[in-house]
């Protein structure tokens, strides 16, 4: 298996890039685009290019809203990964509509099934009337279809316009479709995993009326007015565009999901990119810089143990937004361990234990190797070892510790209102109207029985009895007492 990354500017440029393999198998190559230019016209001679140079591979492109090139962070360029394979086949389709994603989705596993399928790359557009589009039915039909394919990739970007995204294949291009790649080969391996960094804050709140991916109330208030309540009404008045800044956060699956709003509606509720569900319970979360450094250390340690050949990222437009130019913190790591290639999107496909996600504000990351003849995976040329700063930084330090104070001090909320809970529905009261006696006083109880005083108490509430004998009773039974304890008290009044 050999790969590598070129950044492509004229046809001259794909023939350099031919040259660099002595042969060309295009039933086990696969050609990934990453385009930066979402115009109908520049991709089509993009693809004309390709066919000409490499004809018969296997093609599967996407326009962004930035690109990544070998632990760089790019804008408006087009980046191509040229991958062949010593024993994988690479096969590929594309479906022009969006009007049903889930039909789409098994189609497209229809097309792409094969007994050995490792690994299915999915791009699809991104931009519908105006909107994100949600990716949960595409993925959802694609592995009703094809369950044992990892599923990786993201939906196509338009350099954050919201306006026309493009996907496109060998076949042909479309701005309102999914374009495809399968993998199929028992010797390949596929290492996928994903970097959030958004840390959750502050108490769980629970979604109260939801349908799809709008949201109407959180905590039976207005989603819009949560925001104003616990962000205050700067973030409030800014949103959407402060969602990005402050997503909700949702665990599924063992994974956690972040999610911000796409729209306010007049009534207060809020359309996300994806849906949430009546009674799931959400957090706010924040990110940071020195955050992603230690996520991104992570991740390093955790592909590093491996040997990989080439490495594809695709990363949401939201972490750029977010993190700016430190962006390549978590990127450039992973080009010191194998040719690095990907794109910020409008949305990530994600497997997690078999499941496939749909998720956002998040970095995935694939990493391929192809076992070789002599049954060892094959290694790239020797990488530097990536130098981590090691010193943490003040503020990182005083950023875990505000995290650790909202994270303790919402736990014990959480705790204090618990306990409340429980004592409050130990509490028994007595309400309404009583049925008494009126000479003895004894008290008819629900199913008509007839039961003294205090047993009726006793029995309804939490107040116990300690009996003794009023004065009344006391002179009525007991006269010789009587007379004394009025005498000792006359005394004691006297003196």
């Amino acid at each position: 298996m050999q790969s590598y990354n070129i950044q492509y500017r004229s046809k001259e440029d794909l023939q350099n890039a031919r040259q660099r393999l002595s042969e060309v198998h295009p039933e086990k190559t696969l050609l990934q685009v990453f385009c930066g230019e979402p115009d109908e016209k520049y991709i089509s001679t993009l693809i004309d290019d390709l066919r000409t140079v490499f004809p018969k591979a296997a093609i599967v492109g996407t326009t962004t809203a930035g690109e990544i090139y070998d632990g760089e962070s790019l804008d408006k360029t087009t980046v191509i990964s040229i991958t062949q394979f010593e024993h994988t086949q690479v096969q590929t389709a594309l479906i022009k509509q969006n009007q049903d994603l889930f039909a789409g989705g098994l189609q497209l596993a229809k097309a792409l099934h094969s007994p050995e399928i490792k690994l299915a790359i999915l791009f699809g557009c991104g931009i519908k009337d105006g909107g994100a589009i949600n990716g949960e039915p595409l993925l959802n039909g694609f592995q009703q279809e094809c369950p044992e394919a990892v599923v990786v990739g993201g939906q196509a970007g338009d350099n954050g316009f919201a306006q026309k995204t493009f996907v496109f294949t060998e076949e042909g291009l479309t701005d309102s479709g999914v374009a495809a790649a399968s993998l199929n080969g028992e010797k390949l391996f596929v290492d996928n995993r994903y970097n959030l960094s958004w840390v959750p804050l502050g108490k769980k709140m629970t979604i109260t009326e939801a349908a799809a991916t709008h949201i109407k109330t959180i905590d039976n208030r207005p989603a819009k007015e949560v925001y104003s309540h616990y962000l205050g009404d700067d973030v409030g008045d800014r949103l959407p565009h402060s969602a990005a800044e402050f997503p909700l956060v949702v665990e599924r699956n063992g994974v956690l999901l972040a999610r911000h709003a796409n729209r306010v509606l007049e009534d207060g509720s809020l359309d996300f990119m994806a849906p949430f569900y009546p009674g799931e319970q959400v957090q706010f979360a924040f990110c940071h810089t020195d955050l992603v450094v230690d996520s991104a250390r992570k991740l390093y340690d955790e592909f590093s143990k491996s040997n990989h050949q080439a490495i594809f990222i695709y990363s949401c437009l939201s972490r750029k937004w977010v993190l700016g130019q430190d962006s390549v913190i978590e990127i450039a790591p992973l080009a010191s361990l194998a040719p690095t290639s990907g794109f910020f999107s409008y949305g990530e496909y994600f497997n997690s234990q078999g499941e496939n996600m749909f998720l956002s504000q998040t970095m995935t990351v694939v990493a391929l190797a192809e076992q070789s003849d002599s049954a060892e995976t094959a290694l790239q040329e020797p990488r530097d070892q990536y130098d981590f700063q090691e010193a943490q930084t003040k503020q990182n330090q005083d950023l875990q510790a505000l995290h650790r104070l909202v994270e303790t001090s919402a736990k014990e909320r959480e705790e204090l209102i618990s306990q409340l809970k429980i004592a409050l529905a130990e509490i028994k009261t007595l309400q309404g109207l009583i049925p008494i006696c009126a000479s003895c006083k004894n008290i008819r109880d629900d199913k008509g029985y007839w039961n003294e005083i205090d047993e009726y108490i006793a029995e309804h509430t939490e107040a116990q009895f300690s009996h003794g004998l009023c004065p009344g009773c006391a002179k009525e039974l007991y006269p010789h007492i009587y007379k004394k304890m009025m005498d000792e008290k006359d005394h004691q009044e006297r003196s």
